[in-house]
């Protein structure tokens, strides 16, 4: 995976822990905020109003829950096309400190601060006051997040030129991000129940900020500061990532799973009060994340271990694992069908269930792109891997502003012990767009290392810039 003229980079193995530690606080802040926002905005009746108004159009009233979806989805679809642009600034970068440094060491703050911010409206009732300030909030926080969360993802290429080193860090990364999750989608609920979303946020966004700063002094001496800027002009580079097949064969899997997922995250709170009737949404919600967790991380050391022995390659058991999440999330659809006995313990089993093979989805996708920068730096002779970590979340936030939006409108359908048809159509939606998404992977060819001779073996060096 060492580009010619390029020295291989060997992080020490403490460096590689701390580097991916980051994770904690990523996922606890964006995990939270994913299960928690459209609840927070607009929670069903009994739960409390609404904190944006119902809107009148053409005779036609809009439900503040949908209005909420629409804020939310508009919030993400604005901030993607930052992404690319900051990617390609960052790649350009020329400091005392390399390209990425300077945009994580002083962008963090920012992003903690506004991570905060959102979960503090200025009106404690329903008002277009309160809609306003969400929208700058969220637009603010996620453009801080870009600039800090961005360059720093770019850094696991520049860091792991082996595949040895580039499976361990992302293995890393994957224990981190199931705690990070933990702490998001498990502690999240009970810390919401106690001290309310104001508190709750607040600390997320700490826990972000303090873990953000020990990941970045761990690669402070080692990120390298020599690389040659990128030259290629912002269309050009936009343009040359979306002609990589390997990047288009990749690219709608990730962003198609990733919705999925997110309109699953969103659910779990109605799933819990309209199908499994728990009073104390945080807590049940908290146990249904836990379980999802469990399975996420039992598979996860399975796959480890497949990877270990050498026994599977990336592209395979990503693909089956991409399969899998279609084809088990409609089950959640069937609690208490079958059975109004045990309702939670049927909960907790099928969530296990499904989350089993995320575990790849998770694991997989960083490495997966990192193997994508230097299939491309093969062909280019030039390093763009903000370029490639940007465009890839361009995409997905485009289509992962969708879940609220898609979540709200099909609890229309009905959110309620009385009516649930809503919810329990919702996993069926989730399990279509990951299937939907699967439709290019079988064309994704790359090895696992990267080098001349094996992309060669593999038929790819064929494409040209």
């Amino acid at each position: 995976m060492t580009d010619p003229g390029q020295p291989a980079i060997r992080l020490p193995l403490l460096n590689k822990v701390l580097f991916s530690a980051d994770h904690i606080g990523l996922q606890a802040i964006g995990y939270f905020r994913q299960q928690w926002v459209l609840f927070f905005l607009a929670p069903p009746a009994v739960e409390g109003v609404a904190r944006v108004p119902d809107v009148l159009l053409f005779g036609y009233e809009i439900d503040a829950r949908v209005v909420a979806g629409i804020l939310i989805f508009s919030g993400r679809f604005i901030d993607a096309f930052t992404d690319p642009l900051i990617g390609w600034w960052s790649d350009r970068t020329r400091s005392r400190w390399g390209r990425r440094i300077p945009f994580v060491m002083f962008s963090t703050p920012f992003y903690a601060v506004f991570g905060a911010l959102i979960w503090f409206l200025p009106d404690p009732g329903s008002s277009w006051w309160n809609a306003v300030y969400f929208v700058l909030m969220l637009e603010l926080f996620f453009t801080a997040a870009t600039m800090s969360s961005g360059a720093l993802e770019a850094l696991v290429p520049e860091l792991t030129r082996t595949a040895r080193d580039r499976m361990q860090v992302v293995s890393f990364i994957f224990l981190f991000a199931v705690g990070g999750a933990g702490l998001g989608l498990v502690m999240g609920g009970y810390i919401k129940d106690a001290v309310g979303f104001q508190v709750a946020g607040s600390i997320f966004a700490v826990s972000a900020l303090v873990f953000r700063y020990i990941s970045l002094s761990s690669v402070w001496k080692h990120a390298p500061r020599d690389i040659t800027p990128a030259q290629v002009p912002f269309w050009d580079g936009f343009r040359d990532t979306l002609r990589n097949s390997q990047f288009v064969a990749f690219l709608p899997t990730f962003v198609m799973f990733t919705t999925g997922v997110g309109v699953l995250q969103g659910w779990i709170p109605f799933f819990a009060v309209g199908v499994l009737l728990q009073e104390k949404d945080g807590a049940a919600s908290s146990w249904l994340s836990t379980s999802v967790i469990g399975g996420a991380i039992v598979f996860g050391l399975f796959i480890w271990f497949l990877f270990s022995t050498g026994a599977v390659s990336k592209r395979r058991i990503y693909g089956i694992c991409l399969v899998a999440c279609g084809a088990l999330y409609p089950l959640l659809s069937l609690v208490g069908l079958i059975s109004a006995e045990n309702l939670v313990l049927q909960g907790l089993v099928l969530v296990f269930i499904a989350g089993m093979p995320m575990a790849a989805v998770f694991l997989l996708p960083k490495g997966l792109t990192a193997d994508i920068a230097d299939y491309d730096a093969l062909l280019r002779d030039e390093r763009r891997e903000a370029l490639f970590y940007s465009t890839q979340n361009f995409f997905e936030k485009v289509t992962y502003a969708l879940p609220p939006l898609l979540l709200s409108l099909v609890l229309q359908l009905g959110d309620s012990a009385e009516n649930p048809l809503g919810i329990r159509l919702a996993p069926l939606m989730a399990g279509a767009l990951v299937l939907l998404g699967f439709a290019l992977w079988p064309r994704y060819r790359l090895p696992d290392t990267i080098n001349r001779e094996t992309v060669t073996q593999a038929g790819l060096l064929r494409e040209t810039s």
